[in-house]
């Protein structure tokens, strides 16, 4: 929200709907191209505090945003996260299909601790991933909108120019 006075995020100019000049649209998206950073660094590896089974999320990822081209190095950290609390997630879910939900300790049944290790990953991974634009429903938020076609002129109004 920086730069527009506390209001709503700025959008990107494709998708803005409110109507702006040609010059305005321009100069937006002559801001926007310079915001767009490189990718060297998400294809290189991944980051090697990752586990391997995170490094290989991670690297599924990188291959299949770049299909798709709007993650750039910035985006990387947030990959690395996501991939971190995608191999967390499996584990738990893992230890969970092996002990159950609730397991029994010297005071009573009680609920494994395994539950919010997966809860925790699974809030992470949904945060991630929207800021990634890895849900389908996220991408729809980048897909360029067709702009529509200049509206044809009212046959009527010529005669109102003559009056």
């Amino acid at each position: 929200m920086v730069g527009n006075n506390g209001g709503r995020p700025r959008k990107v100019v494709s998708l803005s709907t409110r109507k702006t000049s040609k010059k305005e649209k321009l100069e937006r998206a002559a801001q926007e191209s310079k915001l767009k950073g490189d990718r060297d660094q998400l294809t290189a590896e991944a980051p090697a505090w990752l586990t391997e089974a995170g490094k290989k999320e991670y690297m599924r990822v990188v291959t299949e945003a770049g299909k798709i081209p709007f993650l750039d190095n910035l985006d990387l950290h947030y990959i690395a996260m996501y991939a971190d609390a995608v191999d967390k997630y499996i584990k738990a879910a893992n230890q969970l299909h092996k002990y159950g939900d609730v397991i029994k300790t010297e005071n009573g049944l009680t609920v494994s601790p395994f539950l919010a290790v997966q809860k925790k990953a699974e809030d992470t991974i949904m945060k991630c991933s929207s800021k990634l634009g890895l849900a389908i429903t996220d991408r729809l938020r980048l897909i360029v909108p067709k702009q529509p076609e200049e509206k044809a002129e009212n046959k009527y109004l010529k005669y109102l120019n003559k009056a």
